[in-house]
């Protein structure tokens, strides 16, 4: 099921977090169980978790929003602005596959 199309920060490579919407977040969190989940990126698999964080950038001052990423040190691969697939594959468990947008 493809949630999204996202494009890989320039942050992305050095930090492994990628951001995702907060309706991907929303619809990704009662899917995945525990705190790591697999993923799947660049032709390996590995484990990766959700994280939110209170808005620290400029749009979101006085506003108080949060921004969600996956975080995985596979993600490091990936290309700096580049556009991304964010897709969750059920079976035969919950995989989130990270892959390049063709």
């Amino acid at each position: 099921m493809l949630l999204e199309r996202r494009t890989v920060s320039r942050k992305t490579p050095r930090d492994g977090m990628l951001e995702i919407s907060a309706d991907a977040a929303a619809r990704l969190t009662p899917l995945l169980l525990g705190d790591d989940f697999a993923l799947a990126s660049a032709g390996r698999t590995g484990r990766a978790r959700l994280r939110s964080m209170p808005c620290g950038c400029a749009k979101g001052a006085g506003g108080g929003h949060v921004h969600h990423f996956v975080e995985s040190p596979l993600l490091t691969a990936l290309t700096p602005e580049s556009e991304v697939r964010v897709e969750l594959d059920d079976a035969p468990g919950p995989l989130l596959r990270i892959e390049p947008a063709e």
